[in-house]
């Protein structure tokens, strides 16, 4: 069993048998994309009705947890209301010790809103835009609570105080628990039409996450960040809207001893987390 990422040429060649298992067709030379970490692998394809879609293969020592099963409980569970390129097929299998899962998906039909998670330049989109992006969180939001699938747990929540020693004493009990996407960050959205990517870490947090992750993911854009600040306040300013605010300042300041981009926001998370009351 491999213990090591997978490198592009180790997958290469599954990815190939998932175009066949699923009826696809790929052009000859096509430029695939690896994912961090080496464990996924994607590229365009044709789908068998000829559609642009866009395969995307998984590769684990173990077929199992949240991420493994997203993309496929959230197809089934979101509905079609929530702005999305939609899941045609999927086909699992295993050979030498290791699993895969491939997904064959729609093409994004619209561009990106930013190229990295964290904004930095204003954000070129419309007011029916924000309209649409109010109205899709409400829908995920009115999901029944998935059983299994946490973005973020009631233990961690009480363990926020090692990265904001300020909240200690402070009740951290989460009032209202929210079906969310869970990565809602720029590099997730896009626009002309507006859809909403990478669902396979959604499942249930404290109400108001999304939010809280996008206006997080705005702090070094002021103007846009105030923008976020108008159009979710109902969800940013209640109880747990704000207690989801914190919990989000602390992920990035977890995340910050790992990668350079967290570490640049980490500044302005603190900021936001000093300014958060609980009562």
């Amino acid at each position: 069993m491999h213990s090591f990422p997978l490198t592009p040429h180790d997958l290469s060649t599954e990815w190939h048998r998932a175009v066949e298992y699923l009826g696809a067709m790929v052009s000859p030379g096509v430029v695939l994309h690896s994912g961090v970490g080496g464990r996924t692998l994607s590229g365009p394809v044709k789908a068998p009705t000829e559609d642009d879609a866009w395969l995307r293969l998984m590769s684990s020592s173990r077929p199992e947890g949240k991420i493994w099963e997203g993309p496929t409980s959230a197809e089934s569970a979101l509905p079609d209301a929530v702005p999305r390129p939609r899941l045609l097929a999927e086909h699992a299998w295993s050979t030498g010790g290791m699993f895969y899962r491939a997904h064959l998906w729609e093409r994004v039909r619209g561009h990106t809103v930013s190229n990295t998670p964290v904004l930095g330049t204003p954000v070129n989109v419309s007011d029916s835009w924000w309209v649409g992006l109010h109205a899709a969180m409400n829908t995920v939001g009115r999901v029944q609570l998935p059983q299994g699938r946490q973005v973020v747990t009631q233990s961690f929540v009480n363990r926020i105080t090692r990265f904001l020693p300020a909240l200690e004493g402070a009740d951290l009990t989460v009032g209202e628990w929210q079906t969310v996407h869970g990565d809602f960050h720029w590099a997730n959205l896009t626009r002309d039409p507006l859809q909403i990517l990478d669902w396979e870490g959604w499942g249930a947090a404290p109400a108001g996450y999304d939010a809280a992750v996008l206006l997080t993911y705005s702090l070094p854009v002021p103007s846009v960040a105030a923008r976020v600040r108008e159009v979710f306040a109902e969800a940013l300013q209640a109880p747990s809207g704000r207690l989801a605010q914190l919990v989000v300042c602390a992920e990035i300041i977890q995340a910050s001893e790992r990668d350079d981009l967290h570490a640049h926001l980490r500044p302005y998370a603190e900021e936001l987390a000093a300014e958060i009351t609980l009562h």
